[in-house]
C-alpha cells in the first residue's frame, strides 16, 4: 500500500496553498447551512441533495399533534430521534467502523448491504451518523461527513461536494471542474488518488457516505467513470494517514455487479455488514416507540398484529406507511378498523396510490403514466429500480407544465409521499418514487412496467438488428423487409414519446435506411414497366410463374419423410425471405445443410431440424417453440431474443452460440455442448441442463429458477452468482455453495 505526500498538489493550475486556503477559510458549520448540511454532535454533515418545502412539510396533524410515523421515506439524519428497533445493529456498526480505523492495514470501507425495503439507508442515516457524531473517535472529535446519491454522474458528484466545501459556494462551477479533473487522474502507480489529495487539505477528517450505491451500476453509464469513483473511494481509504473513511449502502441483489471492482467485491466479503430482517422486539420498538414518544400508546393487539403482518418481509417502509395511516384516524377510527380498512401492512399504499390515480381525468392519467414510468430505471430481463430525473425531463411541453406539477405534488403531499422532491445544485428541481416499495406493491405501476418490458423486447430485438446492420458497413444486404420492416416502423411511431422504450438514433437511422430501400426497389420495378411495358408483361409472367414454381418446390422438400440434405434448400430458403415468406412452422429440416442460413423472425415452431448443420445460422428474434434441435450442429449461431419454450436441444452442438436474452423456458439441453455460449439475460426457468457441458457459458442475468443443473460439466459458482435467479435450481454436487449464493437462492424464492 502506497502513503503518498499530503502536499502532492492538486493541478499545476493550482498550488496546494491556494486550495488549503479555500478549505481553512470555512467555517464547516456555516459552509454545512449554505449546501444543505447541519452540526450532528461531533460532525457536520453535508448533503448532496436538499429536501424541497414539500418534502420537509409534516404529515396533517390530528388532534393528538405530529403524525411520529415516517411514511415511505427513509430516515434521514435529523430523525434519529425517532428512529427505534435497530439500537443493536447501530452499536454493532459503530464498533466495527472504530475496529476498522484502529487497525493500520484496514482498508476503512464499511459497506452496508441489505434487500430493498430492510431498512439500510435509515440505519445508516439516521442511526450510524448520529452515533458517530455523538462518539467521535478517539483523536477525531471533528469529522466532515458527505452524504452522496451517486446518480448517472457519481464523480462529478463528488467533485461538486468537494468544490462546495472548499469554496463556500453552492455552485462552484469552476472547482468542481478542477476537482473533477483530479478525480479523474491516476498517479504513477496508477492510483485514482485525487479524493485522497484533496482530502488531505480539509482541516478535519473526511467521511463520505455514498448511500443507494447500487446506483454506480444502474444509473452511470460510462465505465470510466464508474471505475474513477470507486477507485478513488478505495485509494483514499486505505491511505495510512486515516483521513478517509467511506459508508457504502447496497441492495444486496446488486452484490454481484461488484464483481466489477474485485477489491470492492473483497471488501464487501470481508467487512461488509448484511443487515438482518427485524425481530418481533425490534419490530415492536418500531412500532411502540414513536406514538408513546407521541403521548398515545398503541394498544396491544394492534402492535401484535402489525408485528405478524410484517415480520420476515422486507417491508419497512410499507410498515411506516400503514403507521401514518393508523395514526390520521386517532382518535376517533380504532386502529384496528383502519388496518382492517387498509386491506393490512402494505394495503394501504396501494389503495391510496390508485384512488390518487383514479381522481385524475384522462388527460392526467395519460401523464402521470409518464412521470411514474420516467421514474423508474427499466431494462430488459432485470428488476426495476427507481432513477431521479429533473423536473424538466418529466416536461414534454410547457403546455402541460401546470398539469404535471400539480399530479406531482398530489403524489408527494406530506400525507401520502409516493413521491419524493428535492433540490440538486446542478440539476434544480429532481423527483423520486419515495421508496421501490412503490414499484412492487402498486399494481397500476406493475402493469405498466410489464407492459414496458414487452416493448423492451421489442426495442431489443430491432437494436441488436441495427447493430449487426452497423457492424456490416450499414450495408443494404443486412436491411429489415417484409413484415419485420412493418413491425419496426410501427413500433417506432407508436414509442417516440416514451423515454424508456423509445429507440435509439442507430435504431432509427436503421429502420429508415430499410424504408428507403424498400421504396427504391419499389420504384425500379415500376421504372422498368413503364420503360417497357411489352417486356414488363413478360418478365411479369415469368417472375409469377418462377415463384409459385420455387414456393412449390420448397414445400415438397420440407415436407420430406426422410433425413437427407437436399441442396436447392439453401437457395429456395433465400428466396422465401425475400418475399416475406418467413412461416416456417410445422416443416421437417431434419440433416439439411444450413450453414449460415437466415431465420431471422422466421416461426420455425414445431419444426423438425434434427441433425442439421447451422453453424452461425442466424436465428435472431426466430420463434422456435416446441423446436426439434437434437444432434443438431449449432456452433457460434446467432439465437439471440429468440423464443425456444419447451425445445429439444438434446446433444446438440452449440459451441460459441448466442443465446442472450432469449426464452428457453422448459427446453431441454441434456448433454448439450454450451461451451463458450453466451446464455446472459436468457429465461431458462425450468429448463433441464443435466450432463450439459457449460465451461465459460455466460449465465449474466439468467433466470435459473426451477432449472435443473445437475451433471453439468465445468459450471463454477462464479457463473452462479452472476444470474439473477436462482430459486429451486437443481444445482450439482460438485459446485461448493457459498453463503452468497445460498442467501441469493434463498432470496430469490421469497420474491
Amino acid at each position: 500500500m502506497e502513503n503518498h505526500s499530503d502536499s502532492d498538489v492538486l493541478s499545476p493550475s493550482n498550488s496546494t496553498n491556494q486550495i488549503q486556503q479555500d478549505f481553512g477559510s470555512n467555517s464547516g458549520q456555516a459552509i454545512a447551512q449554505m449546501i444543505g448540511g447541519m452540526a450532528i454532535g461531533q460532525l457536520t454533515v453535508y448533503l448532496s441533495q436538499v429536501r424541497t418545502e414539500l418534502e420537509t412539510s409534516q404529515p396533517p396533524a390530528n388532534k393528538l399533534g405530529a403524525n411520529p410515523y415516517q411514511g415511505l421515506l427513509a430516515f434521514r439524519e435529523t430523525d434519529g430521534d425517532r428512529f427505534f428497533g435497530r439500537d443493536k445493529q447501530i452499536e454493532q456498526l459503530w464498533q466495527r467502523f472504530r475496529e476498522l480505523h484502529d487497525n493500520e492495514s484496514a482498508v476503512r470501507v464499511l459497506p452496508i448491504y441489505g434487500p430493498s425495503g430492510s431498512g439500510k439507508s435509515s440505519l445508516a442515516r439516521a442511526g450510524l451518523i448520529p452515533k458517530l457524531g455523538a462518539n467521535p473517535l478517539l483523536g477525531r472529535n471533528q469529522a466532515r461527513l458527505v452524504v452522496l446519491i451517486p446518480g448517472s454522474h457519481p464523480l462529478e458528484a463528488l467533485a461538486a461536494m468537494l468544490a462546495r466545501m472548499a469554496t463556500n459556494d453552492p455552485t462552484p462551477v469552476s472547482k468542481t471542474r478542477e476537482f473533477a479533473q483530479a478525480l479523474t487522474q491516476q498517479n504513477i502507480h496508477q492510483e485514482y488518488d485525487g479524493l485522497r489529495r484533496i482530502a488531505a487539505l480539509l482541516p478535519d477528517s473526511l467521511i463520505v457516505l455514498v448511500d443507494q450505491f447500487e446506483e454506480v451500476y444502474t444509473l452511470c453509464k460510462d465505465k470510466a467513470e464508474r471505475d474513477a469513483f470507486v477507485g478513488n473511494l478505495l485509494c483514499a481509504a486505505a491511505n495510512l494517514s486515516k483521513r478517509v473513511s467511506v459508508i457504502l449502502t447496497l441492495r444486496s441483489d446488486f452484490l454481484g455487479e461488484t464483481q466489477q471492482h474485485p477489491r470492492l467485491n473483497k471488501l464487501f466479503s470481508d467487512q461488509g455488514f448484511l443487515v438482518p430482517i427485524m425481530q418481533p422486539e425490534d419490530l415492536e420498538a418500531a412500532i411502540v416507540r414513536p406514538a408513546a414518544q407521541a403521548g398515545y400508546p398503541l394498544n396491544s393487539a394492534v402492535v401484535q398484529l402489525l408485528i405478524e403482518q410484517t415480520q420476515g418481509r422486507e417491508a419497512l417502509p410499507l410498515l411506516q406507511f400503514t403507521l401514518t395511516r393508523i395514526w390520521e384516524g386517532l382518535p376517533n377510527i380504532d386502529p384496528a378498523e383502519t388496518l382492517k380498512n387498509l386491506g393490512g401492512v402494505g394495503g394501504a399504499l396501494a389503495e391510496e396510490a390508485q384512488r390518487l390515480y383514479e381522481n385524475l381525468n384522462k388527460e392526467e392519467q395519460a401523464i402521470a403514466r409518464r412521470i411514474f414510468l420516467a421514474l423508474v430505471e427499466l431494462e430488459e430481463g432485470k428488476k426495476s429500480t427507481r432513477r431521479r430525473a429533473a423536473l424538466s425531463e418529466l416536461i414534454a411541453d410547457e403546455k402541460e407544465a401546470a398539469n404535471v406539477r400539480d399530479i406531482i405534488k398530489s403524489f408527494a403531499l406530506p400525507e401520502v409521499r409516493f413521491l419524493a422532491t428535492f433540490f440538486d445544485e446542478q440539476s434544480g428541481e429532481m423527483i423520486e418514487v419515495a421508496h421501490e416499495a412503490m414499484i412492487r406493491n402498486w399494481g397500476q405501476l406493475q402493469e405498466w412496467l410489464n407492459e414496458c418490458q414487452e416493448n423492451l423486447r421489442k426495442k431489443r430485438k430491432i437494436e441488436q438488428a441495427a447493430e449487426e446492420w452497423a457492424d456490416f458497413g450499414k450495408s443494404k444486404e443486412y436491411v429489415l423487409q417484409g413484415r419485420s420492416l412493418r413491425d419496426a416502423r410501427e413500433f417506432m411511431q407508436a414509442q417516440k414519446d416514451y423515454r424508456e422504450t423509445a429507440l435509439s438514433s442507430l435504431a432509427k437511422e436503421f429502420v429508415m435506411a430499410s424504408l428507403r430501400k424498400q421504396r427504391g426497389d419499389f420504384l425500379k420495378i415500376v421504372g422498368l414497366f413503364i420503360s417497357f411495358p411489352f417486356i414488363g408483361t413478360l418478365i411479369f409472367n415469368i417472375i409469377i410463374t418462377a415463384h409459385w414454381q420455387f414456393l412449390y418446390r420448397a414445400g415438397e422438400i420440407l415436407n420430406k419423410q426422410d433425413c437427407n440434405p437436399n441442396y436447392e434448400l439453401q437457395f429456395l430458403l433465400r428466396y422465401m425471405r425475400l418475399v416475406g415468406k418467413n412461416n416456417l412452422q410445422r416443416r421437417n429440416f431434419c440433416g439439411e445443410i444450413l450453414t449460415g442460413a437466415d431465420f431471422r423472425d422466421a416461426n420455425l415452431s414445431d419444426s423438425n431440424l434434427q441433425k442439421a448443420s447451422l453453424g452461425n445460422a442466424n436465428f435472431q428474434g426466430a420463434y422456435l417453440i416446441e423446436t426439434d434441435l437434437q444432434n443438431s450442429f449449432l456452433v457460434e449461431a446467432n439465437l439471440r431474443a429468440s423464443i425456444l419454450k419447451k425445445a429439444k436441444l438434446q446433444n446438440a452442438n452449440l459451441l460459441g452460440a448466442d443465446l442472450s436474452n432469449s426464452i428457453l423456458e422448459g427446453a431441454d439441453f441434456q448433454n448439450t455442448n454450451l461451451n463458450q455460449a453466451n446464455l446472459s439475460g436468457s429465461d431458462l426457468s425450468g429448463a433441464n441442463l443435466s450432463g450439459a457441458n457449460l465451461s465459460g457459458t455466460a449465465l449474466k442475468d439468467a433466470n435459473l429458477t426451477d432449472t435443473d443443473l445437475r451433471y453439468t460439466k465445468g459450471l463454477t459458482k462464479e457463473q452462479l452468482s452472476y444470474a439473477m435467479v436462482l430459486c429451486r435450481a437443481k444445482l450439482p454436487n460438485n459446485v461448493v455453495i457459498n453463503s452468497f449464493i445460498k442467501e441469493k437462492i434463498d432470496k430469490d424464492c421469497t420474491n
